[in-house]
């Protein structure tokens, strides 16, 4: 099998893995079950994974990876630099949620998989931190927004964000967190929206 071929076969095990992850469950899923839907043997993962906790961290990252393709188009679609960041803050918190639910097997399962989200989690932070730099940058350059320093603006922004995701799981409540982030979202605006 080339390079690519290699490849492919790789993502294709990933996204079959993560069907199958989320329909049975992580505790539930096996490496046969993944295989049996592969429609292979089980030794052809283990040429690629060593287990299905491998696995599913790879399949978490490709999720991450495309919550950012998600986000981006969400910005993009917002005329002004405002609603850019209230549709980011918005949106990130149900994505986010989402993501929470379908896998809080694994998440609660041990404290080592829940440092393993944690430090997924933490990789994803610098490119919010980037993403939401650039959007203030933008609002600096319109006019829109006084930041004396964008970078450590973005990192608190970022932190606060961070804030409204631990209680997210099982007891959240929607209405209340949205609520709370219209609330955030008038903090910021009325800090560095130019007057």
């Amino acid at each position: 099998m080339d390079g690519a071929a290699h490849e492919d076969y790789r993502k294709r095990i990933l996204h079959t893995a993560g069907n199958v992850i989320r329909q049975f469950g992580f505790e539930k899923t096996t490496m046969s079950d993944i295989a049996r839907a592969l429609r292979k043997g089980k030794s052809s993962l283990y040429h690629y994974f060593t287990n299905k906790e491998q696995i599913f961290e790879e399949v978490l990252r490709s999720e991450i990876d495309e919550l950012k393709v998600e986000f981006l188009r969400i910005i993009e679609e917002e005329p002004t630099v405002e609603g850019k960041i209230r549709a980011y803050v918005l949106n990130r918190m149900e994505v986010f949620r989402r993501l929470a639910r379908r896998h809080m097997s694994f998440i609660e399962s041990t404290a080592e998989r829940y440092d393993l989200l944690l430090k997924i989690h933490e990789e994803y932070d610098l490119e919010e931190v980037r993403i939401i730099s650039d959007i203030f940058a933008r609002g600096v350059k319109e006019g829109r927004f006084m930041i004396r320093d964008i970078s450590t603006t973005a990192t608190t922004f970022v932190t606060a964000l961070k804030a409204f995701e631990y209680p997210f799981s099982k007891v959240a409540n929607a209405a209340r967190t949205g609520k709370e982030l219209g609330s955030l979202l008038e903090i910021l605006f009325s800090g560095i929206l130019a007057r």
